[in-house]
């Protein structure tokens, strides 16, 4: 089954805070690739991360994949 929603990203802040996870700014530095056929310049991603409080940030706790994590275990308890 496949479920699709449109929330805006505020309200996906404040259900992830009742959770109790603290959501924080965060940058993802790719470096430059340099290889035979493919050459790609170096590039910053600034998103969010959703972490509790012994968490340390990383591309793991990228908010929406924490959000997606908590949506499926709140569908599981239907």
């Amino acid at each position: 089954m496949e479920i699709k929603m449109h929330i805006p990203q505020t309200e996906i802040f404040e259900f992830l805070q009742k959770k109790g996870y603290e959501i924080k700014g965060f940058a993802i530095i790719n470096p430059a690739v340099e290889e035979f056929l493919l050459s790609e310049p170096a590039f910053i991603w600034h998103t969010f991360t959703a972490t509790k409080e012994s968490e340390v940030q990383s591309r793991d706790n990228q908010y929406l994949k924490v959000f997606e994590s908590e949506i499926k275990a709140l569908l599981k308890d239907f």
